[in-house]
């Protein structure tokens, strides 16, 4: 029988009853009943077996994602704005009754039932897990509605307004939940329902970017209870995002010791260090045990955040061995090749990389970046004309590819065309990306050293230096400027410890 046709026998039957009631016997209303008592489990286990398919599908769509092209993977590795139980607040972090089945939320600290919401009023019962069914199906609007009207007769039942609060944002309705959101976090009996109210106020302000207001309640919900894991991740981003660092890592780290494989959390790590080490150098953190090296344990995301941080430190090997388990993960990806060839090609030459850049340039022969990077190999093989050949042929197809134009200025410089070395940097000045803008005055500075024009070279360099940072020979053609001029300014020890 087809689910339409079942579910049409069902409805006949209830049709039936209805029509046969007023005139039934005592006998034919009690077997009427007993029906009735059967069809409401049989909703019952039909909605508890659609949330459970709802999970599932949750599940694999998310493993799914794991194995899709680099830029999803590179948005995924962005993290999430918050984390929220925004997608569950019926489990509300909190405990069901001792069977596991019933709807009534328990204080999770007491172990009491919450005030208000006891089994002893069957009619708020049935709204509530209406509400709750609709809420599970997404049909938010209808959910909004039956909690609505529970709270008219029950303005009490907490749960029954945390779950309208988030009907209500899911409706679009932002300040109307945050007006309950509010309420709750001041009035709610329970802590959970207290903790989760101040959690769900800090999303919503963090997804305006307020990160410090954000913040603030976030902490609110760990001092209601300290162990929330959802306050502590999103109070750990909120000071990632307004650039404290330090306090960002030493708030994610207690988290990792509880869930270590939360690969959001070790991102997060991944990326404060990160940017922690950009800004203070000295500062030495001991990163997480699942982070130490890489591993074929981590998620994809965090493998890649890995790999990033590895490359920027110069720890090419480990930045390979993050490509390599990458690779056993998503071998179709073209990003995941270029990466183990390039880092490759550092650590081993041209003859073992070359082959995994054309497999990602096979597998993403629009990606003007691997090309590019074959070109370069190349270029420093002494195939100077091949490179510039390349580099040509992707400027064919982009006129503004920088890294291109970039590689073709090398090409000139080699080739002895220093006019249109020259032409092709003073086109990076006019970018509006201030590292562009920075790459061409480098440049230019090399042509000017390679003239012997020190003065003019110098000019280059200080440009490209104040600019943007991350050309770490810059300090090293300034102080050969300054030699070359009779100057003896020393080179700052900071810039070479990375490399």
């Amino acid at each position: 029988m087809h689910v339409d046709e079942w579910f049409k026998h069902l409805h006949d039957q209830l049709q039936s009853i209805e029509d046969n009631w007023p005139d039934a016997d005592e006998d034919e209303k009690r077997r009427m009943a007993e029906q009735l008592v059967y069809l409401r489990q049989v909703s019952d286990h039909i909605v508890d077996a659609w949330i459970s398919l709802e999970e599932k599908l949750s599940s694999v769509i998310k493993a799914v994602k794991a194995t899709q092209q680099k830029d999803e993977a590179k948005q995924a590795a962005g993290l999430s704005l918050v984390k929220t139980a925004w997608g569950k607040p019926a489990q509300l972090e909190m405990e069901k009754a001792g069977d596991g089945t019933a709807p009534y939320p328990l204080d999770g600290e007491a172990g009491v039932a919450i005030p208000g919401e006891t089994a002893d009023s069957p009619a708020y019962s049935l709204l509530f897990r209406k509400g709750e069914g609709f809420y599970h199906l997404r049909l938010f609007d209808d959910a909004k509605h039956h909690f609505a009207e529970l709270l008219k007769q029950s303005p009490d039942w907490e749960s029954g307004r945390l779950y309208y609060g988030y009907s209500l944002l899911f409706c679009e309705e932002r300040e109307a939940a945050m007006r309950e959101f509010r309420l709750l976090a001041r009035t709610a009996a329970s802590p959970k329902i207290v903790a989760i109210s101040h959690n769900a106020i800090g999303c919503m302000i963090a997804e305006e970017g307020h990160w410090l207001e954000a913040g603030q309640a976030f902490k609110a919900a760990l001092e209601t209870i300290p162990t929330h894991p959802e306050a502590a991740f999103n109070l750990a981003l909120c000071y990632l995002n307004g650039g404290e660092e330090q306090e960002a890592l030493e708030t994610i780290e207690p988290y990792l010791e509880r869930f270590s494989d939360d690969w959001e959390a070790q991102v997060l790590w991944l990326r404060g260090y990160n940017l922690l080490r950009k800004t203070d150098p000295e500062s030495l953190r001991v990163p997480p045990s699942m982070l130490t090296v890489p591993s074929r344990k981590l998620d994809v995301n965090a493998l890649w955040e890995m790999a990033n941080v590895c490359e920027e430190t110069g720890q090419i090997r480990r930045a390979q061995l993050c490509y390599r388990y990458l690779l056993e993960l998503i071998p179709r990806e073209g990003w995941v090749w270029h990466g183990l060839g390039w880092n490759t090609w550092l650590l081993a030459g041209a003859k073992a990389a070359i082959p995994l850049i054309k497999k990602a340039i096979s597998l993403s022969p629009e990606n003007l970046d691997f090309v590019f990077s074959y070109g370069w190999i190349q270029l420093f093989e002494g195939q100077v004309d091949e490179a510039g050949a390349i580099f040509e042929a992707n400027l064919r197809q982009n006129s503004d590819h920088v890294l291109s134009i970039s590689g073709l200025i090398s090409v000139r410089l080699k080739q002895g065309g220093w006019g249109e070395a020259s032409r092709l940097a003073r086109h990076l000045l006019h970018a509006k990306s201030a590292y562009v803008r920075a790459l061409g005055h480098y440049h230019l500075g090399r042509i000017a050293v390679a003239a012997e024009q020190w003065q003019k070279a110098e000019q280059h360099f200080r440009a490209s230096q104040s600019a943007a940072s991350g050309f770490w020979e810059v300090p090293l053609f300034l102080k050969l400027c300054a030699d070359k001029l009779g100057r003896s300014d020393a080179v700052p020890t900071e810039t070479l410890l990375t490399y």
